[in-house]
């Protein structure tokens, strides 16, 4: 296979966005014409970019950078590497993003995006700044890539896309599974924030036969750091489940400092991190575990209340927790309060049949979880071998 090396801007117009006065509010007044920024764009996979979150007024689209349908946009700002297609007759676009109209004689413009987002790392690696990554309009320009020759291109298009929507259709699986314990929770106990089937409450404290902090042991001690007691910490907490943890820690460690041996089945919460902005981290640990000084853990009463049924009672009433978030140094909880929330108490045996169906359901989302890993891996041997030209026998 005969690849030529381009730079970008030998394949097509490179075009820098730009944001129209804000304070013009007639240039916001109407949606008229979509307005592309950073948030727009999925830091996970292409995105086809058909709406945006913000638009522009015909006025406010005079004076912004247009770009016709088939373009590629790149966020060359902060996030480098996102990646998208304008599906849309037009657009305009900020100044984060760098796009390219492709010369469709030379790539087609799904190959292209195809081709930059297994090259993003590339992309990353030649940002010139340590705390906020940027490439300008001519390193962009600059950057080079391999092109085949156009009827290789569709071919690998073709395979690409239906890779990717095995991997879109076994994520849409996976959140339709989350949706569904949400589903049978608030059927069979109302909406627990209301607690608009009157059930009982008891304060959160009095539901827990004991509440641990976290600790860290010290860092200057780093024998501490050998071990097989996880050490749970913010960025371990991705899942509702935690069975592991990045970091470990030993018996010695403990014995040393705050941290503390939790028993399995508790309720994990991280109450002081910068990730409670949008989402209020909570989980289960399947094994004994330690915490940091950013989370607590919560041993409940089993006479009284179940795990599984206080952590999607946290999973509705986390909106009401982070709109209490008050920020100093960083995002905190007040673990006070967290204490006296009044929790609604159905009947045990009611809670313990939702228990049986999270474990199900849980168990078919971990099958899906594992395809979808498989697929992903599949899907990037697939880019790789598409780009050295092994794909197809010739």
């Amino acid at each position: 296979m005969n690849f030529r090396t381009y730079k970008l801007k030998d394949i097509g117009e490179v075009i820098t966005g730009n944001t129209p006065s804000k304070s013009n509010s007639e240039f916001y007044d109407s949606k008229d014409v979509m307005f592309i920024k950073p948030d727009d764009l999925y830091i996970d996979r292409i995105t086809m970019l058909n709406e945006s979150k913000e638009y522009l007024s015909n006025k406010g689209a005079e004076h912004a950078r247009i770009l016709p349908q088939g373009s590629v946009l790149v966020t060359c700002i902060g996030i480098i590497g996102k990646v998208g297609i304008l599906k849309q007759e037009m657009a305009a676009f900020n100044q984060q993003i760098n796009a390219i109209v492709p010369n469709k004689n030379i790539v087609n413009e799904k190959y292209l995006a195809y081709k930059i987002w297994n090259d993003r790392k590339k992309l990353q690696r030649i940002a010139n700044a340590p705390v906020v990554p940027i490439i300008n309009k001519r390193q962009f320009s600059d950057f080079q890539i391999e092109i085949p020759p156009i009827d290789y291109q569709l071919k690998v298009v073709d395979v690409l896309d239906k890779a990717q929507e095995l991997i879109d259709k076994r994520k849409a699986q996976i959140e339709a599974l989350d949706q569904l314990t949400q589903s049978v929770f608030l059927e069979m106990f109302g909406d627990p924030v209301k607690n608009s089937l009157g059930f009982k409450t008891e304060p959160l404290h009095e539901l827990c036969v004991h509440i641990f902090g976290g600790g860290t042991p010290s860092k200057s001690n780093p024998e501490y750091y050998i071990g097989n007691i996880p050490w749970v910490t913010p960025k371990d907490m991705k899942d509702i489940v935690i069975n592991d943890s990045i970091d470990h820690i030993n018996e010695d460690a403990i014995a040393n400092s705050s941290a503390k041996l939790i028993p399995p089945n508790s309720l994990l919460m991280v109450i002081r991190s910068g990730i409670l902005k949008k989402k209020l981290p909570i989980a289960i640990n399947t094994r004994e575990v330690t915490v940091n000084q950013d989370m607590k853990a919560f041993v409940v009463d089993k006479n009284k209340i179940t795990v599984e049924y206080l952590l999607y009672f946290f999973e509705f009433y986390q909106k009401v927790l982070l709109n209490r978030v008050r920020s100093v140094t960083a995002d905190n909880l007040d673990f006070q309060q967290i204490k006296e929330i009044l929790v609604p108490v159905p009947p045990i045996n009611k809670q313990k049949e939702f228990s049986n169906i999270f474990y199900k359901v849980l168990a078919e989302k971990n099958k899906c979880l594992q395809q979808l890993n498989e697929l992903e891996n599949n899907f990037n041997s697939l880019m790789q071998r598409a780009f050295k030209g092994e794909l197809f026998n010739d």
